[in-house]
């Protein structure tokens, strides 16, 4: 999305309210460390995010003194508990260390005076915040704590920093100015999300101990991120993390922290659920907002060109497509002309104009009798009205003084046609109405594209800004699942588990979403030099080999003795491989057999994928290339995809200068090709080919055919 805004001057915080947030930060992590059995499991839920938040509203010059003060807060909770004085320093200085970092970055996202969280940009700086300040503030603390001979766990500063990030990225939100948009949702249904979210966290939160009910709520907040405004959003998720943060200190709940078990694992896969959480519905309530904004604009705008081209009782405007069907048909252009509206969309202007006379028109601009051709002509040679003569829907044929005017995009290229036209006696009265009509419709065409075009970049930035939040995530998660921070307890294995695929799952699909929005805004590049296929096809039959130990799959390889080499970007070249080669296996049940062969053409080489699975029905296989398309076999089967791969590899295969194509039939199996330009020239330094008859990674696969 841009970052173009309307900005409006908020009035500056009252003087005391920072110093009020600082001492509600001490009174509340007082309370916390005096229930808490260790500085560890007070800091994890320690807000220390209001440090950032009360310097962040804080005046100018009155920063410093609150960062410095904010640190003495953090100091004095430890104090009233009798902490070693390496704790209390290392505790302070990781304070102060966020709450700077903090004010920093948080600082350039000011609107009209004041932080804020109204646009991509500031989405950036709001994630970077929460990174970076928690990072620098734990590892001060590690250093403090290693100064003074106590060398801190890794499991215990991956809860710390973890703990750190949640607080810095949800109590900072409390303070920034989230803006506001038109609400979409109606009060009935505002009523019946805040009443699911509150049902469902006391329900999971209270009554259930398996962590898998936990995710119930996820797809509330999502329905709320996409309807509520961001602010409710905040109070939600503020809420949420409170109930369950105080139902765990107490044992309640699937993160029960009195559970048996490693207490900081279960900690800090607590904190990851409440940080996933943040993740989600911030980004995403963002976006819904600035549509929800944009949509209010656009809407605004159509109505001012509407109110115009009402008042234009007088003079006919029809704008047509580039194809010269008829897209408006305005009040003046009813009267005038004698036909509705309904009547004429979707038609060609050719139905208002007598073959003599399109003829006639045709031969002054030198083109073809055929409105879009005359149009096309005219629009290149003078932008002065004619005289046209029209017929009404009665059959009178009357003289107009006709404009056609091009309508383009942003890169000058034709979209469609305005055409303009009056009575001759009123020509000159109604051309100040009409040049204005003109050119607000074409702000209005424009601003509509625009809006077409936001919505590739939206899912282009939300990726980018969510991959690396989800790499460290995912990184976290993995070094949990590898025992890195002590063995896990069976229930809790399994649970890491599953948010390992199923993270990996919303990595793969994220990586997919930015290779999309380069293929649609043609930006996809190639690093293209000579490569052979064979190597291709074996990189990436060496990816799915680990799918394939438990499964009962014929899977076979045939490659040529000598090179297939191609003029293309061996990494784009094994995603197409990758993607053909697993919804094979994936469409394929056990029992079945994959084949994967390479055939040299004198001037090409052709990569086949075919497979006994369950094969597309004829009637959607023209779809099969389609972005997000996904067979009704593949739905009824509840088979995993996101629709996304056919159609990138058709992107790559064509920047190649190749073609793709299939064949199939249901319940028999489907057939792959792709066949792109081959080189003469072999691959330097490649090595002889050697042909594979059958390759099988495990025994276990079957019988060798």
């Amino acid at each position: 999305m841009g970052t173009d805004e309307h900005v409006t001057t908020r009035p500056a915080a009252p003087a005391w309210l920072p110093a009020a947030v600082l001492v509600a930060a001490l009174v509340v992590g007082v309370l916390v460390v005096q229930l808490a059995h260790s500085w560890v499991e007070a800091f994890s839920v320690s807000p220390v995010g209001l440090v950032t938040g009360a310097a962040l509203i804080a005046p100018r010059w009155w920063r410093l003194p609150v960062v410095v003060g904010g640190g003495l807060v953090v100091a004095a909770t430890l104090t009233s508990v009798d902490a070693q004085d390496s704790t209390v320093l290392g505790m302070a200085l990781s304070a102060v260390l966020q709450a700077a970092t903090g004010v920093l970055l948080l600082g350039r996202t000011r609107h009209g005076g004041r932080a804020a969280l109204r646009t991509q940009r500031d989405l950036g700086h709001w994630l970077a915040a929460g990174l970076v300040g928690p990072l620098l503030g734990v590892a001060a603390l590690a250093g403090v704590l290693v100064a003074d001979d106590r060398e801190p766990a890794l499991s215990t500063l991956a809860l710390l920093l973890v703990a750190a990030v949640l607080s810095q990225l949800l109590l900072v939100l409390l303070f920034l100015d989230l803006g506001g948009s038109p609400r979409p949702a109606s009060d009935p249904e505002r009523a019946a999300q805040w009443g699911a979210v509150l049902a469902s966290t006391v329900t999971v939160f209270s009554l259930q101990t398996d962590v898998a009910w936990a995710f119930v709520v996820v797809p509330l907040l999502t329905w709320g991120a996409l309807r509520l405004r961001l602010r409710e959003m905040v109070l939600q998720l503020l809420g949420l993390s409170t109930t369950v943060l105080a139902l765990a200190a107490i044992g309640i709940g699937p993160f029960g922290l009195a559970h048996t078990g490693d207490a900081v694992v279960e900690a800090t896969q607590l904190l990851l659920f409440l940080l996933s959480g943040v993740l989600l519905v911030v980004p995403y309530a963002l976006v819904a907002q600035q549509l929800r904004e944009r949509s209010a604009e656009a809407h605004r705008e159509r109505e001012l060109v509407g109110r115009i081209m009402a008042s234009a009782t007088r003079t006919a405007i029809i704008g047509t497509d580039r194809a010269g069907r008829i897209t408006l048909f305005n009040v003046g252009a009813e009267t005038l002309l004698g036909y509705t509206a309904e009547e004429m969309l979707g038609r060609s202007p050719e139905v208002l104009v007598p073959r003599a006379e399109l003829q006639s028109q045709a031969d002054a601009a030198g083109a073809a009798p055929q409105f879009v051709r005359v149009a096309r002509a005219l629009s290149k040679q003078t932008s002065e009205p004619r005289d046209w003569r029209l017929r009404r829907k009665s059959g009178e044929v009357r003289t107009h003084s006709l404009t056609i005017t091009p309508m383009s995009d942003e890169k000058g290229a034709t979209v469609g046609y305005v055409c303009t036209s009056e009575d001759v006696t009123s020509r000159v009265q109604r051309q100040d109405a009409l040049l204005t009509a003109l050119l607000t419709e074409r702000e209005a065409v424009q601003r509509l594209e625009q809006a077409d075009r936001m919505k590739d970049a939206l899912v282009s930035t939300v990726s980018h800004e969510l991959r690396t939040p989800l790499t460290s995530i995912l990184g976290y998660a993995t070094m949990l699942a590898d025992g890195d921070f002590g063995d896990l307890p069976a229930p809790v294995g399994q649970t890491m588990e599953r948010i390992l695929n199923n993270g990996e799952r919303l990595r793969s699909l994220v990586e997919d979403l930015l290779v999309l929005s380069r293929v649609n805004a043609g930006a996809l590049e190639l690093d293209a030099r000579p490569t052979d296929v064979r190597d291709v096809v074996r990189s990436a039959y060496d990816v799915v080999t680990p799918s394939l130990q438990r499964r009962e799959l014929d899977v076979r390889l045939d490659l040529p003795e000598d090179a297939a080499v191609v003029d293309g970007d061996a990494g784009m070249l094994e995603r197409v491989v990758l993607n053909l080669l697993t919804n094979a296996v994936k469409f394929t049940p056990d029992g079945g057999r994959v084949d994967v062969s390479v055939r040299l053409e004198p001037d090409e080489v052709v990569l086949e994928v075919s497979d006994t699975g369950m094969g597309i029905p004829v009637e959607e296989q023209d779809q099969l290339f389609t972005q997000f398309f996904r067979s009704s076999i593949a739905k009824r089967e509840a088979v995993q995809g996101t629709g996304l791969g056919l159609s990138i590899a058709r992107a790559i295969v064509d920047q190649h200068g190749g073609v793709i194509g299939a064949t199939s039939e249901p319940g028999t199996g489907s057939t792959f090709l792709v066949v792109l330009p081959r080189l003469a020239a072999p691959v330097p330094n490649a090595e002889p080919g050697a042909r594979v008859d059958t390759v099988r990674p495990v025994d276990a696969l079957g019988t060798r055919g």
